[in-house]
């Protein structure tokens, strides 16, 4: 994972090729699932994704007047 995020961050060069890039993820993303699970798994995968990112979000925004925990 850490090895395919160095490479597709080398391709980034301008603001443009950011999307670029992230598109370009997303669609070998979707071939490969769907080509492991089929197309209606992959989409309950993409769901599942989107859902996570949403919840994600709505946790952040409960915690965001808290400050940031220390550990001493």
């Amino acid at each position: 994972m850490q090895k395919l995020e160095e490479v597709a961050r080398q391709e980034i060069k301008t603001s443009e090729d950011y999307m670029l890039v992230c598109s370009s993820l997303m669609a070998v993303t979707r071939n490969m699932y769907l080509e492991g699970l089929g197309p209606m798994d992959t989409v309950q995968m993409f769901e599942a994704v989107a859902d996570s990112i949403i919840a994600t979000d709505e946790i952040l925004k409960q915690f965001k007047d808290y400050p940031k925990a220390t550990i001493h």
